[in-house]
């Protein structure tokens, strides 16, 4: 096990990311970056020498696998999760002496990461970027800062662990052996978070923003947008396919997020479930939750009852209807009417 480093980052980075220990603490603009343990007067110099450190450190024991890279830009890749051990999919963005990490994943597809992400380039992953607070999205972060990564996330990622959690993460680790070998008591948080959106990263080869754009599929969700190659990653705020969790959501909120992420023109679209793509998956996202909403609120209006509800969707919604849509049905007639977004109401995780 390595200790924990220290590094300095552009100012701009310092005045808007906020040090995560335990709760969130206020954000101060002379507040460097910072993993705890070491002396504040390190400077520049050993920065990188402890980067060129940990890039060499030998990754966590991991059973070999495939990444299934597929290249979206010239330093961009989609990496496709194992739906059946319940990953999330994964984005490597290359910069000019790192890599970036959209979702630290559950532990077990984390690990494989970090033995195999050198297949990709052979920079050291100095960031890892939470989309939002579930636990096939957040619950490998201390697989990558054990390697040396640095976890970030919007600051309602965190705001949503620290309302679910350790509940969930207890739950989870009943049931799966990656999260149960952690021996950990509670979901590890992100390290940094900001509260300014977007949030900016760039060097001299490519400029990367994360974006809050409200409440949708979680209070915390976060995009990721590279200008420059107009490529959007999503999350699960929009996921290409039947994966969708109302549980935590904003139901009737989540199409004018969408309507915001369609406004950047994005070219490719990496979702947090199914394929990539193109801004069809958004169009295709909003339009099933829009229906969804309406079938059930014009039922709702002529008084039927939950159990008189007969949800009837066109065929466009084809994509994203579940097998069983009466789990959808349900939080949405909840959320209608207590006039409250699901995710406000007392509900437990399934």
């Amino acid at each position: 096990m390595i200790a924990a480093f220290f590094y300095t980052l552009p100012c701009p980075i310092h005045s808007r990311f906020l040090r995560m220990g335990g709760k969130p603490r206020p954000s101060n603009p002379k507040l460097l970056c910072r993993v705890p343990h070491v002396p504040r007067t390190w400077g520049r110099g050993i920065a990188s020498i402890c980067f060129l450190f940990i890039s060499a450190v030998t990754a966590l024991p991991a059973q070999p696998g495939p990444l299934n890279a597929q290249k979206i830009a010239d330093g961009v890749w989609f990496l496709p999760g194992d739906a059946a051990k319940g990953y999330c999919n994964n984005i490597v963005i290359e910069m000019r002496d790192y890599l970036i990490v959209v979702d630290a994943n559950y532990p077990g597809r984390a690990r494989e990461l970090v033995a195999e992400i050198h297949q990709l380039s052979p920079k050291p992953v100095r960031f890892v970027f939470d989309t939002h607070a579930h636990r096939d999205h957040a619950y490998g972060n201390s697989v990558w800062t054990d390697a040396g990564a640095t976890t970030f996330a919007y600051q309602g990622v965190a705001d949503e662990m620290d309302r679910y959690e350790p509940r969930r993460w207890r739950s989870t680790a009943a049931e799966r052996d990656d999260v149960r070998s952690l021996n950990l008591a509670d979901a590890p948080r992100p390290q940094l978070l900001f509260r300014q959106s977007p949030f900016i990263l760039k060097d001299a080869t490519r400029e990367v923003r994360f974006y809050f754009l409200g409440w949708a599929h979680t209070r915390g969700d976060g995009f990721v947008w590279l200008p420059n190659e107009r490529i959007l990653s999503t999350g699960d705020a929009a996921v290409n396919g039947p994966r969708n969790k109302l549980w935590d959501a904003n139901i009737e909120n989540w199409p004018r997020v969408l309507a915001r992420a369609l406004a950047f023109q994005p070219l490719h679209v990496l979702p947090g479930h199914g394929d990539a793509g193109g801004p069809e998956i958004l169009l295709g996202q909003q339009t099933f939750l829009q229906d969804l909403f309406a079938t059930v609120k014009t039922q709702v209006e002529a008084g039927k009852t939950l159990a008189q509800i007969v949800p009837i969707l066109p065929e466009r919604d084809r994509n994203w209807i579940p097998k069983d849509l009466s789990t959808d049905v349900a939080i949405t007639y909840a959320e209608i009417t207590q006039h409250q977004p699901a995710g406000a109401l007392p509900h437990g995780w399934k």
